[in-house]
């Protein structure tokens, strides 16, 4: 499966390189691509100097896209040379020098493995989307399944490309700038003041809504869901609403009655290993005023405790719920509709190398993990590694298709962190065994300059991984 995963996303990169190219030849330097981020089963790109794009543009680019693919067949790499920056047109990153992509006259700097083999390129279209397009890539099994919008996901992503120009950061080379004229404290600062913002925000229109009894907080893995509930609660408390904490990793089945995968191994991202029934008639009760018993999840025994303890929510208190499958429509089956409001939290950078490198979200949440799970569960970075590819399987699955039922979206991510996370996790992954996942994560570490993690602020979300935070987990 990571096999597969990885050759996949190689291919990608070099669908993407094919797709520079082919509008590098047709536009010369009149027009400047930029893949704004991943979105979909594809790539949300603007041409930086056009408002919109037409669809017969479009389909020239895709015409002109298979004409090299024909033409060429495979792509060319060697090393950099100092005479490629001038040509490359976007500012160098010295602590790295990768190795340089060809295409006929067509260069491009080179971050992480691409395929060169443009005959085993899975299929592509290119879609217009806002005020640029998609480039949608058929999937592992070269299927092109049917556009799913994700619009209020989209709308998230716009926000924070809004807060980048407000720290006027879109690039590594920006961020690097900023903190070698010593602007980083200001730049963590605005970054937190727009998450603080933000969060007043969702417990403002939480409580705008007075019938709420309940608030669903589910995200992927790394996200920083728990930092976030803690947060939201004070920001609900400041609008004089009391809240309650749940965790639903409290109701996993004994794991005894968890059906084992194929390979014998157990899927705990898989809502099949909640125990529903339960979670469902309790909240019932919490929603109603009555009293149910605290749990606690043995993950040495894999065994539910139920406490002595009691919990109630009082009157005008609410509950927040934290777990992945909070979107479900599953969980919320036989609930008031007006009773409960779903929030969505993710960490989607903006962040890009270069024009056409933006910085996967996914390795940005995998730098988290492999942080965090190395300072308080004792794993190394090569445990996290073998496991990410099964809970990235699991979000596809249990999460990414029920985000757009959530009634608010929430970026935890901050331009800032990966400055601070290189500290931990760049010595982590230098020790861990080669390979390509681990060596492309030491290029993106290796691009950073470092940001002081006493700077970061006590409550902020990025505490939740190094440590030091003010509240208790």
């Amino acid at each position: 499966m990571s096999d597969k995963i990885e050759a996949y996303r190689h291919k990608t990169r070099a669908v993407i390189f094919l797709m520079s190219t082919a509008i590098k030849s047709i536009y010369g330097s009149k027009r400047t691509l930029i893949i704004d981020h991943s979105f979909g089963d594809g790539y949300y790109c603007v041409l930086k100097e056009q408002k919109v794009i037409a669809p017969e543009e479009l389909t020239r680019i895709s015409q002109q896209m298979e004409s090299l693919r024909e033409t060429y067949m495979h792509i060319k790499i060697r090393p950099a040379k100092p005479e490629d920056w001038y040509h490359l047109l976007t500012p160098r990153i010295h602590t790295v020098r990768p190795p340089v992509l060809m295409l006929g006259e067509h260069i491009s700097a080179s971050y992480e493995f691409t395929t060169l083999d443009l005959t085993s390129l899975p299929d592509f279209k290119l879609v217009a989307y806002d005020r640029g397009f998609l480039l949608r890539i058929g999937d592992q099994h070269n299927e092109m399944l049917p556009f799913t919008d994700s619009p209020k996901l989209f709308q998230m992503m716009k926000e924070h490309e809004k807060w980048g120009r407000i720290l006027n950061v879109s690039s590594i080379h920006d961020l690097n700038k900023q903190i070698m004229e010593m602007g980083f404290k200001q730049l963590i600062w605005v970054a937190e003041g727009l998450h603080e913002k933000r969060l007043a925000a969702v417990a403002d229109d939480i409580s705008s809504r007075n019938q709420i009894r309940i608030i669903f907080v589910a995200g992927p893995s790394s996200s920083g869901k728990t930092t976030f509930t803690k947060r939201l609660a004070i920001h609900l408390a400041v609008n004089g609403i009391r809240s309650k904490y749940l965790s639903m990793d409290d109701f996993f089945l004994d794991r005894d009655k968890i059906t084992p995968q194929a390979d014998g191994s157990l899927d705990f991202e898989s809502v099949d290993c909640i125990d529903l029934p339960s979670l469902k008639h309790e909240i019932q009760q919490l929603i109603y005023g009555q009293s149910v018993n605290k749990r606690r999840y043995d993950f040495v025994e894999g065994k539910q405790e139920i406490l002595d303890d009691k919990m109630r929510l009082e009157s005008g208190e609410v509950l927040i719920f934290e777990g992945i499958h909070g979107l479900n429509p599953l969980i919320h089956e036989g609930m008031p509709e007006n009773s409960y409001y779903r929030v969505y939290i993710s960490a989607l950078t903006q962040l890009n190398i270069d024009n056409t490198h933006p910085v996967s979200t996914s390795d940005g949440r995998l730098i988290r993990r492999i942080v965090r799970d190395h300072r308080y569960r004792g794993y190394s970075a090569d445990d996290t590694i073998k496991r990410w590819n099964s809970v990235r399987h699991g979000e596809l699955s249990n999460i990414f298709p029920f985000q757009e039922h959530a009634d608010i979206m929430f970026n935890s991510a901050l331009i800032y962190e990966l400055s601070t996370l290189k500290r931990y996790a760049l010595p982590l992954l230098k020790a861990a065994s080669k390979n390509t996942i681990r060596d492309r994560l030491i290029t993106l570490m290796s691009l950073f300059h470092t940001i002081p993690d006493r700077h970061v602020p006590g409550t902020s979300i990025l505490r939740e991984f190094i440590g030091k935070s003010y509240f208790t987990y």
